[in-house]
């Protein structure tokens, strides 16, 4: 199955860059961490499921502020680094579970709050996804979502995910924040006001380098970048010196969701 190819695809990509993920400081950084904390305003005596934990980052930030964490993810060689990198934070109450986010090998209304940071682009199947976030979250619980998202006008869409997965083979697609509220609403949860589309600007070599992008191809790339058009350019903010691309940005927001 095509979705089983894609998922063999992130296997093979995040393994071989688990590491750069953890130590990536876009990644362990950010206001967006303690945003997400916030938004789903943990009272101390919650379950909480990361799915695609990454580097650990979000689990990590949850850590103190709930009762457990079970931080779960696709790639055995990802869940290894973030568990060596969480452990040595000296989280105590974070477990480590392999798992499919569109699958999820856990019991029906098991967690109070389900989280999920810079992962779904990578999800060939995201309706499956959030009907699989409805059925673990207990009636209360919250869901928040935060990856990068693409803007609702189409060729600024195309844009962002062609630029996307030209550097990172995994990725699926960005998914616009119409498509997300769609496939909530289609779930049974109940969306609230959170953080609105905004572009977030990073340097472009080590965003190249954490996929291991070959010269050629990262070449090829910053040439098709800075040859875009410029409403395009625009607002992805290419920054561009003596031919080479600088910084670029790319699109993220945060959604916050209930389950009555």
């Amino acid at each position: 199955m095509e979705s089983d190819v894609v998922k063999q695809r992130v296997q093979a990509q995040f393994g071989a860059a688990a590491e750069r993920y953890v130590t990536s400081a876009s990644h362990a950084h950010g206001d967006d961490l303690a945003r997400m904390v916030e938004l789903a305003r943990p009272r101390g005596d919650e379950r909480l499921l990361d799915i695609a934990t990454g580097g650990g980052h979000t689990a990590l930030a949850f850590a103190p502020y709930v009762r457990e964490v079970l931080a779960s993810d696709l790639t055995p060689a990802m869940l290894a680094a973030a568990e060596q990198f969480v452990r040595g934070r000296g989280a105590a109450n974070v477990r480590f579970e392999l798992a499919d986010a569109e699958a999820l090998p856990f019991d029906d209304a098991s967690f109070e709050i389900v989280t999920t940071r810079i992962a779904p682009h990578h999800f060939p199947n995201p309706e499956r996804y959030v009907r699989e976030v409805a059925r673990v979250l207990r009636p209360g619980g919250s869901f928040v979502l935060n990856d990068n998202m693409a803007p609702e006008d189409p060729a600024l869409d195309a844009f962002m995910n062609r630029f996307e997965q030209w550097r990172d083979p995994s990725h699926v697609r960005a998914y616009r924040m119409s498509e997300w509220l769609g496939w909530l609403a289609a779930a049974g949860l109940r969306a609230e006001p959170a953080d609105p589309l905004a572009a977030k600007s990073f340097a472009f070599a080590p965003w190249a380098e954490r996929m291991a992008m070959p010269a050629a191809e990262r070449a090829a790339l910053e040439a098709w970048l800075i040859a875009a058009p410029e409403a395009c350019r625009a607002a992805f903010e290419v920054r561009a010196a003596e031919g080479r691309v600088v910084s670029i940005a790319t699109m993220y927001a945060i959604v916050l969701a209930r389950k009555p």
